[in-house]
């Protein structure tokens, strides 16, 4: 009879040693639920009532001393199950909550900067050009970037305004280097013929310049809001490199009736980039500024006011398509990729990795409608991210290789406040949402641009017809 005392004894103190585990356990899941704060009231209530239940049964077993055996064997399974769910959301949460704590934009942005010299030139480091030429933009960061090549060389400074004639004086022997930020670089090659394989670099560094930061203090949950989507040209951080806004969508959200609209902008519209005189350019250019020159000359376009951004990468887009296991799009035509030739699409379903999703998302010069059907393409690379990503397993079974690969790969203004009150609203009320999309259009033509004014490029004339209705739209969501 002492022995059963004992054993039973023995038995009800494990119970609530395993009880007070599993509380601990509770108490540290609470923690970061509530910190994340997406969960709406209604839910947390039902949530944590039945959890109140469930442990007070738990605790009746355990104490109670004529309890049957397999009851209190089912309760110790239950409480170890218990803690593992609370253990295991806890590292869930965590992850999510360091996550959106990356989210903010820094107050500086580092730029990379290299010295190019000719390929067959006898100059191997930046040593080899003291007392030489070195062509430099004249533009805001000159002084810092003068200043940090004067650390490591004297040199002979020739500033200009126009890369593009530096880069001819570099081809042509008339300064012995050249020294640009990347976003500079990439334009380069693509609009003269040769240039970067007539190139080599030698010496690169970084320069901080103040970034971009939002201003607005709109309520995501009750108040119409406008996000910038911008993806550029490069590969790398995504705070360390400008260049080039391929992608310039406008997503025009109203969370009050439900209504999204999805508006594109072609790369080459010729526009007038915002506070310059001249000439206008294409609006991709507008990306080697920084996100403010894009984000301006928008407003300029469409009288709108862009509460928000959002920039992604070329790397951004391989690493998520690849950590979600691919995307299914419908291509109405069959082509070799033009800027990777390895990529081969068929008319039809295809699945995607995330190097063909890159290719699929740059092409133009498969269409006869150009860049509006590379914007139309990269709307339909949005839809198959969010329709992977929500209509199968993926989240949940890669949801920390996800977020892991999503950190640093892009930036936004947004704030990780406004971004998780959002989802809290979504998760409240579940609205049914009604998704617009459009793209303005235009005419092709050839034409010299603020950028590269020597040249003549192909450019895009904004049909004016298609900006109003586009400011319509924008106008009947905003409502």
């Amino acid at each position: 009879m002492a022995k059963r005392k004992s054993k039973a004894k023995k038995m009800r103190t494990t119970g609530i040693i395993f009880s007070l585990i599993s509380l601990c356990s509770l108490g540290i899941f609470s923690y970061f639920l509530l910190d994340l704060n997406v969960i709406p009231t209604k839910y947390l209530e039902i949530g944590y009532g039945i959890i109140g239940v469930i442990y007070l049964i738990l605790f009746i077993i355990f104490f109670k001393k004529k309890c049957p055996k397999f009851l209190k064997i089912m309760a110790f399974i239950l409480s170890f199950i218990l803690s593992a769910i609370f253990i295991a959301g806890s590292v869930y949460l965590n992850t999510t909550n360091k996550f959106f704590d990356k989210l903010g934009v820094g107050e500086y942005d580092k730029i990379t900067y290299s010295i190019l010299v000719l390929k067959d030139s006898k100059f191997d480091n930046i040593n080899d050009l003291k007392n030489k030429t070195i062509g430099l933009i004249n533009d805001d960061n000159k002084n810092k970037v003068n200043e940090k090549i004067l650390k490591k060389i004297n040199y002979e400074k020739i500033e200009n305004d126009n890369s593009n004639t530096l880069a001819n004086n570099l081809l042509n022997n008339k300064i012995d280097a050249l020294c640009l930020e990347q976003g500079y670089i990439g334009m380069l090659s693509e609009e003269i013929n040769n240039f970067e394989s007539n190139v080599k670099t030698i010496y690169s560094f970084n320069v901080f310049v103040k970034s971009h930061k939002g201003k607005s203090n709109i309520d995501t949950t009750k108040e119409a809001f406008i996000m910038y989507i911008s993806g550029i040209d490069q590969y790398g951080s995504v705070k360390s490199v400008r260049g080039r806004s391929d992608v310039n969508q406008l997503a025009i959200i109203n969370p009050k009736n439900h209504k999204i609209l999805l508006l594109n902008t072609p790369r080459d519209y010729y526009v007038r980039l915002h506070n310059t005189t001249g000439l206008k350019d294409k609006l991709t250019h507008a990306g080697i500024y920084g996100i403010d020159k894009s984000i301006d000359t928008l407003n300029d376009i469409y009288d709108i006011n862009i509460n928000y951004y959002f920039r992604v990468n070329f790397d951004s887009l391989i690493d998520l398509v690849d950590t979600i296991g691919g995307i299914d799009i419908d291509s109405d035509t069959d082509f070799i990729a033009f800027t990777d030739k390895s990529v081969h699409i068929n008319k039809g379903i295809n699945h995607l990795s995330g190097k063909e999703a890159l290719a699929y998302a740059r092409e133009r010069h498969a269409y006869a409608s150009g860049d509006r059907h590379r914007g139309e393409n990269q709307q339909q690379i949005i839809k198959a991210i969010i329709e992977k990503m929500t209509s199968s397993t993926v989240l949940l079974s890669n949801y920390n290789q996800i977020l892991n690969t999503l950190s640093g790969t892009f930036q936004t203004d947004m704030p990780s406040k406004n971004i998780t009150d959002f989802l809290k609203m979504q998760l409240d009320k579940m609205p049914k949402w009604e998704i617009d999309d459009y793209s303005v259009d235009g005419n092709g033509s050839k034409q010299p641009t603020y950028s590269m004014p020597s040249t003549s490029l192909y450019v895009m004339i904004p049909n004016e017809e298609t900006i109003n209705t586009a400011k319509n739209k924008i106008k009947n969501i905003l409502k």
